[in-house]
């Protein structure tokens, strides 16, 4: 040894080797036990920044934002509700208050686009299924929750009807919220070509195209979503007992890279058009009016443009609150980072929910700033009310 070399001596425990028999740890998590003690006792190092967990179960960034991975590590095992953490509670009360009031919002603007008026252009059919996609949406994101805390606080007998219904609720919200997305697209593009075509716009040819799209879309994004099921699996951390994790298998890298370009194509390409077709939408407008405008040498272009974005705020305002909405859970998307802290979960956490808020907003974004939908909507509210009076 040269002189300017130093040694550093350090002390290996010899009874903490990696694991023999099994190897618990998912997703390439490295199983150390402890093999003097009698008791059964090991520990997963969990590949750094991608998985973490028990068993590194849990990931954020691979698939998209996973409620599991959000609040897993938030629940006590074999606990009861009342001595959950605060945080589990909060989401509860949230969640509670999300589906109450989405349920009353989702049910008026079902109704109201289940009125012929509401449905003399494409966009009525559009909204109509929104409305029922949206409602769908928040029972499965409720049910989620559920199933989730349910598994955590008791042990489920039945492996095969706990994995199924897991299958079925994860298949459900990932098909549904991307089923609504899509459909907002298509809203947002037909009210483009609505104001480019003006008078000349065929409302039948809409109404036609509308119906048609509904069931491509869902056709095609039913298959499209189809393997989701097949890739989730039941898992049991032996330190805790039966209780069971609903999680996504380690599949191989190229099923997770069609996950993940699945995942930001559905997320990036609908925020994309959304924000495209509604800029065009405000050019369109103000370019119209300045023309007819054009002898009148006061109404510059930024007037103009002012003044009938106030005229079409009903066609402006939908999109635009889509896109404030989606951009929290965009960005998370996007930026590549570590939750080693708590702060950052409660970032992830508050984008992740954000996200849903569209779902329970329906009549906010799509009705009441629409004349024609909210007058449609006051005209059931008086036949519904004027019932009630005779009954």
């Amino acid at each position: 040894m040269r002189d300017d070399e130093t040694a550093n001596c350090i002390v290996h425990d010899h009874t903490r080797e990696s694991c023999q028999t099994t190897n618990y740890c998912l997703n390439g998590g490295l199983c150390i036990e402890n093999r003097r003690k009698t008791t059964f006792e090991f520990a997963c190092l969990c590949p750094s920044c991608h998985y973490y967990g028990s068993l590194c179960q849990f990931s954020i960034g691979q698939q998209g934002l996973s409620l599991d991975a959000l609040v897993g590590l938030e629940m006590y095992t074999g606990e009861t509700l009342s001595k959950q953490s605060i945080l589990i509670k909060v989401i509860m009360i949230i969640l509670i208050s999300m589906i109450t009031l989405g349920f009353i919002g989702n049910i008026l603007s079902i109704i109201t686009f289940a009125q012929k008026k509401s449905r003399e252009t494409g966009c009525g059919y559009y909204l109509f299924a929104i409305s029922i996609y949206n409602q769908l949406t928040l029972i499965v994101l409720g049910l989620r929750f559920v199933y989730l805390l349910v598994t955590q606080m008791i042990v489920w007998k039945n492996k095969g009807r706990s994995l199924i219904l897991c299958q079925c609720l994860e298949f459900g919200l990932t098909l549904l919220p991307n089923l609504s997305n899509w459909l907002s697209v298509c809203v947002s593009v037909e009210r483009t070509f609505t104001v480019i075509y003006g008078v000349l716009f065929n409302k039948q040819l809409s109404v036609r195209t509308a119906k048609g799209l509904c069931i491509v879309l869902l056709i095609v994004l039913t298959a499209l979503t189809v393997h989701e099921p097949l890739t989730r699996q039941l898992i049991e951390d032996p330190r805790l007992g039966r209780f069971t994790w609903c999680v996504t298998k380690s599949s191989s890298t190229k099923l997770q890279t069609y996950n993940s370009i699945l995942s930001f194509v559905h997320l990036l390409g609908s925020f994309l058009i959304n924000l495209l077709s509604t800029g065009i939408l405000i050019m369109i407008i103000a370019r119209q009016k300045l023309t007819v405008r054009k002898e009148t040498i006061h109404h510059s272009f930024t007037t103009t443009l002012r003044q009938q974005t106030a005229y079409y705020k009903h066609l402006i305002i939908s999109p635009t609150i889509l896109l404030i909405l989606a951009l929290p859970r965009l960005i998370i998307s996007l930026v590549s980072v570590c939750i080693d802290t708590s702060w950052r979960n409660y970032v992830f956490l508050a984008g992740y929910f954000i996200s849903f808020i569209p779902f329970a907003a329906t009549l906010f974004i799509f009705i009441i700033p629409a004349p024609i939908y909210r007058d449609e909507l006051k005209r059931c509210l008086s036949r519904i009310r004027s019932l009630s009076f005779y009954k």
